[in-house]
């Protein structure tokens, strides 16, 4: 599927692509994009998404997104103003070091807020955020923005050396897109799509004869759309569970299988969405909540 990306941002859209599977991403070029003058991240990104929605006709999939880097000792800055806090690249980051210096505290996060706006106008959204602190200089030569001096927490490279391999999987922008494709996953299997027709059982089957996981998951999940009682362990607990199975048949030829293991009278819950060939192959998969253990 194609969607406009409201931004003129390449880097952004090539990274967003590889996020975001099933999706080809174009920058939309304009010159008049609006101001971004809203006090939120999700402000400026749905305002964005709202004249991408126009100039495109309205009858594509936009995506929008509005990022910014929140400094602690700045009070939060510059936030959602990172885009006019000064030229993007090394301005953007001698700025920011001059007004950290001989500043003790580092710590900082990256924060990302996307929008899609589905050919219909329904919005779905994903937000993510990367704790971390400024390094003292710039280190690196991967990724763009602010990645030169940002160390993650946990690591002690920055984003740029750590390189856009770890990126693809952990910034801030891979975990709005990872939420953007579960409320993805969760909005067509709302929409009815799929159900207890014999395509559907067909390619559950297939699903679930395909790879390991898929066959591992296959020993507790019912293999038709439907519920059967299960077993997880918490703090080596044993709690009684349900195992539910939906799928949603994606035209022209796709699928999404949805899996949830809930517990606690449905409390606590971990969903798989798997993005599916509808000869069963497994194209990507998204996480939501902490999966129980196991014995």
């Amino acid at each position: 599927m194609k969607a406009w990306l409201c931004s003129r941002n390449a880097h952004k859209a090539r990274e967003l692509e590889r996020l975001l599977p099933g999706f080809a991403i174009e920058p939309l070029s304009a010159d008049d994009y609006p101001p971004e003058t809203g006090e939120t991240y999700y402000a400026n990104a749905r305002a964005k998404a709202d004249f991408g929605r126009e100039r495109s006709g309205g009858r594509e999939w936009v995506l929008a997104e509005d990022s910014g880097i929140e400094v602690s000792a700045l009070g939060g800055r510059p936030g959602v103003e990172s885009a006019r806090y000064a030229p993007e690249g090394a301005p953007a980051i001698e700025k920011l070091l001059g007004e950290l210096d001989g500043v003790r505290d580092r710590e900082a996060r990256y924060v990302s807020e996307l929008v899609l706006l589905t050919p219909d106008g329904e919005e779905l959204r994903g937000t993510g955020t990367l704790e971390g602190r400024i390094a003292e200089e710039p280190r690196g030569r991967e990724g763009f923005g602010y990645d030169p001096v940002f160390v993650p927490e946990g690591e002690t490279r920055t984003v740029a050396e750590l390189g856009d391999d770890w990126k693809e999987r952990h910034s801030h922008r891979a975990r709005a897109a990872r939420a953007l494709a579960a409320a993805l996953g969760v909005a067509v299997v709302l929409a009815g799509c799929g159900g207890t027709d014999p395509t559907s059982k067909r390619v559950l089957r297939a699903f679930f004869s395909g790879g390991r996981a898929a066959r591992s998951l296959g020993q507790r999940f019912p293999h038709d759309p439907g519920t059967l009682p299960c077993t997880v362990y918490v703090k080596g607990v044993k709690l009684q569970a349900s195992c539910s199975t939906d799928i949603s048949l994606v035209r022209p030829a796709r699928a999404v299988v949805t899996l949830t293991e809930a517990w606690n009278h449905g409390a606590t819950a971990h969903t798989w969405f798997f993005f599916i060939r509808r000869d069963g192959t497994v194209q990507s998969v998204i996480q939501e909540g902490a999966p129980a253990p196991r014995t």
